[in-house]
């Protein structure tokens, strides 16, 4: 079978950090290559330049003309950025047809609802190909619920061949805007161990971890305020922090103003190798979210046997109830995450071990592939 996978996000090379969800887009488009499929991908171009080979994927970039700016900081009512999204609409659809015309594809493959399955729709209407649409969070969380897009979102979910979410409650919530089910396939990526190198000589006895955009939504302002607390009661923790958005100002100052600067690190987005070398040697991952489905970093962890502290928000605290590899929190709660993290600095990390095993489980990379692959033939 040829698939198609259009995504708005996807790597220049495998350790290309700004691409943030588009890392898994990559391992998925691997995964379905290395099960026998013949895979191509369209995605905008959005910082040119050399552009790394996908192992068994054929990549196809397209011009527009938003730079790097990823979509969800697009606001349609400044002219600029209408403009950015009427060329990635406009450059996408014609790429589409041509690579469709050349390439004959048998199915195609949206992540996200916009634009992907937007451009999908309009394929399957021109030419018959029956498309899925992955739900990957923004399109249903924020598209989904504006006015002038949440019409377009809920067109393009009736008329998917099949539709998915990444997240439980974002499949209920995609459920009750199109009226048909959506069920579960999780995200994740496939990490290797081996890129993983040594810890920075600023580790202390224990060591948190954040790894997402520095945004209110990701309660980066929660956390660092907890972690202030859990420094001035004199337990010897730090905070890694990699990410960037509209508030890595605020933290950056945050951190400078409370005098941190010895115990949180802030870095910009990290790449594969700091990824992976901060959840080998860093002992929990904290994610503090105010709103969130289940994040690809949630699987990260697991996959390098990490416990979490996380907001019970979308289903992650759902999750680390049934299976507890961590600790769950109300969120925007400073109390609760500072209780959280001085208890996760006290206890004995193999407890959580097993149950870090089974949750992980659920999350492998190539059983999500076969699983879509059986269900669209």
């Amino acid at each position: 079978m040829h698939v198609c996978i259009i995504t708005s996000s996807f790597p220049l090379d495998p350790g290309d950090g700004r691409a943030a969800a588009g890392l898994f887009v990559r391992d998925f488009a691997v995964a379905l290559a290395e099960l026998g499929e013949q895979v191509t991908v369209l995605t905008p171009d959005k910082r040119g330049g050399p552009k790394a080979d996908v192992p068994g994927v054929k990549t196809h970039w397209f011009a527009w003309c938003g730079g790097d700016k990823p979509l969800a900081y697009l606001k349609p009512w400044r002219p600029l950025d209408a403009l950015a999204i009427w060329s990635l609409l406009r450059n996408g659809r014609r790429a589409l047809r041509e690579l469709a015309a050349s390439e004959k594809f048998d199915h195609v493959l949206a992540m996200w609802a916009v634009p992907a399955g937007y451009l999908a729709m309009g394929l399957q209407k021109q030419t018959g190909t029956p498309f899925t649409t992955w739900c990957l969070g923004s399109d249903i969380w924020t598209y989904g619920k504006r006015p002038g897009l949440r019409n377009i979102v809920r067109r393009v979910l009736q008329r998917s061949t099949h539709v998915y979410a990444d997240g439980i409650e974002l499949g209920h919530a995609a459920t009750r805007l199109c009226g048909r089910s959506v069920p579960f396939l999780p995200s994740s990526r496939q990490l290797d161990p081996a890129l993983a190198e040594s810890p920075p000589a600023s580790k202390r006895s224990f060591n948190f971890l954040f790894i997402g955009r520095y945004a209110e939504v990701k309660g980066v302002d929660v956390l660092l305020a907890a972690m202030r607390e859990v420094v001035e009661s004199g337990q010897d923790a730090s905070l890694y922090m990699f990410g960037g958005g509209p508030m890595e100002g605020f933290v950056r100052d945050y951190v400078a103003a409370h005098g941190l600067g010895e115990r949180v690190h802030v870095g910009g987005y990290a790449d594969l190798s700091t990824l992976v070398t901060h959840l080998a040697f860093c002992d929990c991952l904290v994610i503090p979210s105010r709103m969130e489905s289940i994040p690809v970093v949630f699987s990260d962890a697991l996959q390098m046997g990490r416990p979490l502290i996380v907001s019970d928000v979308g289903d992650m605290g759902a999750l680390l109830r049934e299976v507890a590899a961590g600790y769950v929190v109300v969120p925007d709660d400073v109390t609760a995450l500072t209780d959280a993290m001085r208890r996760m600095v006290m206890a004995d990390a193999t407890e959580f071990a097993p149950h870090i095993e089974t949750l992980a489980q659920r999350f492998e990379l190539k059983r999500a592939a076969q699983k879509w692959l059986d269900a669209v033939g």
